[in-house]
């Protein structure tokens, strides 16, 4: 018996020995982010005021932080308590989501896909597409990978220096235009940098004086003829007459109604919203001319192609209005310099500035003065009348 007895206190024995000790990693240790189960916060006195404190993780730690829970007057600290309890339920202090986010490290390459996500999609198609190719061309390239912190003003202006000498002024500071709408749009704020920008060049915007218009019309055949007549006696842009429809005229009270606009086959609002519904009144010459194209049409577009598809920008620049202005021998100007010379016409006519903010749907007089130039006959004009 004696032998069965130590035979069994030896085994007891030894399976205690066996058993191993308590491993460093189930040990008491300091408060761990990856293995936190979450927190109630504290509920303390500040002045006259319940105040919650809690842990806040940050990419560099976590911090401690405070916010007011209400008056000591009017809550029991076990009110003020439940309060914090649900304010940190309402933000989602205690949820793995919250900590990725709050551990995240935000980069460039985060505040672009924001920026893409709510604001680019907004734009109209037109400045889509330029807005993406800017930002994948020249923006892109050139931040990818940066921590957001580390895109501030001094990398910006050292970029905006590179741009320079690759890009027309103009493009470059569209550019930067773009960089800080992606920058502002995730709070890093851009409004008070004082960035050196490329000097625009004081070479003056090509406009079609009335003379040019009169040759160009002239030249011109077939629809053309009318299209061009048309940009100036309204000052529409390319893409409002494009995308004009028959039902859009009024031929008994001579007048044109902008209600929409095209880019790349597709129709879409107008610029502005001062542009859009805009009604413009024509001379009776051009209600003619546009009633004897439409013929017995009465609904459909007024320009188009052979295939019945929007008229394109560039393919009338092309292949219609620069072959005539150079069989003419005047300098090239595109759609746009109908629009001009119209503007600057009803100024030379004396026409109030809110005439013609209203018929070219600017929505500044000082955009309406950008499109305002002044012909050398009639600055000639001008000294004669000046002359004492």
């Amino acid at each position: 018996m004696g032998g069965v007895s130590q035979s069994v206190q030896t085994a007891a024995v030894d399976s205690r020995v066996k058993i191993d000790p308590l491993s460093s990693a189930n040990r008491k240790a300091k408060p761990c982010m990856a293995k936190r189960s979450g927190q109630a916060g504290t509920v303390v006195k500040k002045g006259l005021k319940w105040h919650l404190r809690y842990l806040h993780d940050t990419p560099e730690g976590r911090v401690r932080k405070s916010i007011p829970l209400g008056e000591i007057s009017e809550l029991t600290k076990t009110e003020a308590k439940r309060l914090g309890a649900q304010w940190l339920a309402e933000n989602g202090i205690n949820t793995p989501q919250y900590l990725q986010r709050a551990t995240a490290v935000p980069t460039f390459d985060s505040a672009l896909e924001r920026w893409k996500g709510a604001c680019l999609v907004n734009f109209k198609p037109s400045g889509r597409d330029s807005a993406r190719y800017s930002v994948g061309k020249h923006i892109e390239p050139r931040f990818r990978g940066m921590l957001l912190e580390k895109v501030d003003k001094q990398a910006v202006q050292l970029w905006i220096n590179d741009l320079k000498g690759a890009m027309a002024p103009k493009t470059a500071r569209n550019n930067v235009k773009y960089l800080k709408m992606i920058l502002n749009w995730s709070d890093v704020g851009t409004r008070d940098w004082k960035l050196r920008l490329p000097e625009l060049p004081e070479d003056e915007q090509r406009w079609f004086t009335a003379v040019e218009v009169r040759l160009i019309i002239d030249e011109a055949t077939g629809q053309y003829k009318v299209l061009f007549r048309l940009a100036y006696a309204t000052g529409m842009r390319a893409g409002e007459l494009f995308g004009l429809h028959i039902e859009d005229f009024d031929f008994v009270l001579g007048t044109v109604s902008v209600r929409r606009s095209t880019y790349r086959n597709t129709e879409n609002s107008p610029k502005t919203k001062s542009s859009k519904g805009r009604k413009i009144f024509l001379d009776d010459v051009t209600v003619e001319e546009v009633k004897a194209l439409v013929g017995d049409r009465t609904t459909g577009r007024v320009f188009m192609t052979k295939n019945g598809t929007p008229l394109k920008d560039g393919d009338v620049c092309r292949y219609v209005l620069k072959p005539i202005c150079k069989k003419l021998g005047i300098p090239f100007g595109g759609m746009h310099a109908f629009r001009h010379g119209r503007v600057s016409r009803m100024d030379e006519m004396g026409v109030s500035e809110k005439v013609r903010l209203t018929e070219v749907g600017h929505t500044t007089l000082e955009m309406n003065q950008k499109y305002t130039h002044v012909s050398d006959e009639r600055r000639k004009q001008i000294a004669q009348r000046l002359a004492i």
